[in-house]
């Protein structure tokens, strides 16, 4: 059934509703299956594929669910190896933050803007790198440098992340009951759709470059 004017305007906001609510008791369902620890990898490639599936034009609710649990099932161990390490370099990064701030003079402060530095580059890889994993097949550890270079090749996306990021965190601040429903659902939209712009430019490039190749290839003497 196809509603115009404002009922499919209706519609629509309705079906996106039912779906971030959907996603977020699958995210939070299984990834309490996996007991947290080895549940939140499969479960957040899961929710990036789905959505990516939907921003590409799938609409069906139930072909939806049931891409996001064949997508669990099949990225449970993959996934946890990324997983797994952003895991062990959090934990870390966390224990050197504690030791270098009891450092003063200027070495506490070189190793205080180091240690900051490489946070930075820590949460850009942990905004960009489930994404990366569900566009692209690449070695396990090749995911974390892509996920930097995507970052520094688009910096309007990045910006534009980190301001969306701050948005969705004052909105959340503000209305807390959100948080259960919408709360990981709504910002891997957002995530999803600016990635989604991002991979679409570098698929026209892709295609762009593969055209002149064929074109100067076809070129005799």
């Amino acid at each position: 059934m196809v509603f115009g004017g404002w009922k499919g305007k209706l519609y629509w906001v309705v079906e996106w509703i039912t779906l971030l609510a959907v996603l977020q008791l699958l995210w939070t369902g299984l990834t309490l299956l996996g007991l947290v620890l080895f549940g939140i990898s499969p479960a957040t490639v899961a929710m990036f594929t789905t959505l990516r599936k939907r921003l590409q034009g799938e609409d069906v609710l139930k072909r939806l669910v049931k891409i996001f649990w064949n997508t669990y099932k099949v990225e449970f161990i993959p996934s946890n190896k990324i997983g797994i390490i952003l895991l062990v370099f959090g934990y870390f990064l966390s224990i050197n933050f504690q030791i270098i701030t009891s450092f003063h003079g200027i070495l506490g402060l070189l190793l205080l803007t180091s240690i900051i530095t490489i946070s930075i580059l820590f949460g850009i890889i942990i905004v960009n790198i489930f994404q990366l994993y569900t566009y692209y097949d690449l070695p396990t550890l090749r995911y974390f440098t892509a996920s930097i270079i995507f970052s520094i090749a688009y910096p309007l996306q990045m910006i534009s992340t980190i301001v969306g990021l701050a948005i969705l965190y004052k909105i959340y601040s503000l209305i807390p009951g959100l948080l259960p429903f919408f709360g990981i659902s709504l910002t891997a939209l957002f995530l999803s759709w600016i990635s989604s712009q991002m991979f679409k430019k570098e698929l026209e490039l892709e295609e762009q470059t593969h055209l002149s190749n064929c074109s100067g290839g076809g070129v005799t003497s």
